[in-house]
């Protein structure tokens, strides 16, 4: 069975091709969010990093491609994605579900578990034991995404602010965020923060991890509540009795807040899976599971 994975992400895509289970070619490129009307263009995207890896394989078509895409929660966006592609002849089947769901998949190879990503944004995907599918977060940054980059970041702007104003304590935040924003000064830092995007502003997050590690009281209470965030969203869709994964900006090995959320799940009773996920691997799980029903 040949099956193309594809993990469609904000900033960039992936595209792996799997001949029997064994990786066979990888591929990589720009990506974006689905968003409606946008189907065929991003389906035009994967094409073009998906067809040299059939040629090499020596394949026409593959048996199914999955797309885990960002933006894809939707039926509609999913189904327009899905229509797209099909119109590309690359696989006999499509499939297409959210990036999470992708790398959710990819980190218990289809069993019970809960991935809690936190990167730009966050989110909890569980899947019991029943069968039964559950969900925490990811709402985005105006109505949620509690813990993640884009809400450290903003919060630390905003003790910055009550520093200005002196409303809150003295914290090292407002020449470290400065400096991360590319500007001087707490006045340019306000500017900056007027007109700055969801990611800029998540850039921030890094900063302020260092700054709490450094001593910051201000910074640590912010990370302190983050980790908070986040542990709450993995206990909501599951993780109070279902083994819990870690992945995203944040979360992966190495990055900032693994180590916190791991000991304060683990200090509850909760078992953290540990190593890297790779989503494109949950492509030949979701195929699998697909073909079966």
């Amino acid at each position: 069975m040949i099956v193309l994975s594809a993990d469609v992400g904000g900033t960039s895509m992936r595209v792996v091709l799997y001949s029997h289970g064994a990786e066979r070619g990888r591929a990589e490129g720009r990506g974006e969010p689905m968003r409606a009307s946008r189907g065929g263009a991003l389906a035009a995207a994967l094409a073009a990093l998906a067809r040299p890896l059939l040629s090499r394989a020596g394949a026409v078509r593959a048996d199914a491609i999955v797309i885990g895409a960002a933006g894809a929660g939707g039926a509609a966006e999913r189904a327009e994605l899905e229509q797209a592609v099909d119109r590309e002849r690359l696989a006999w089947q499509v499939l297409v579900v959210t990036d999470a769901q992708l790398a959710r998949a990819a980190a218990f190879e289809g069993a019970p578990g809960v991935l809690l990503i936190a990167g730009t944004g966050s989110i909890a995907l569980g899947l019991a034991e029943d069968g039964k599918h559950y969900r925490a977060g990811g709402l985005g940054w105006r109505m949620g995404d509690d813990g993640s980059g884009y809400w450290i970041g903003v919060e630390a702007l905003k003790a910055v602010g009550r520093m200005h104003d002196g409303l809150g304590p003295s914290t090292r935040l407002a020449e470290l965020l400065a400096g991360r924003a590319g500007v001087a000064g707490i006045g340019a830092l306000i500017r900056w923060s007027t007109v700055a995007a969801v990611d800029e502003v998540a850039g921030l997050a890094p900063v302020v991890a260092a700054a709490a590690e450094g001593g910051d009281a201000v910074a640590g209470s912010i990370i302190e509540q983050a980790v908070g965030h986040l542990v709450e969203l993995a206990r909501a869709a599951g993780g109070e009795v279902l083994p819990v994964a870690l992945s995203g900006g944040l979360l992966a090995p190495g990055r900032p807040l693994r180590e916190a959320v791991t000991a304060r799940l683990e200090a509850s009773g909760q078992r953290v899976v540990g190593g890297t996920i790779d989503p494109c691997l949950g492509g030949p799980v979701l195929a699998r599971g697909s073909r079966a029903d």
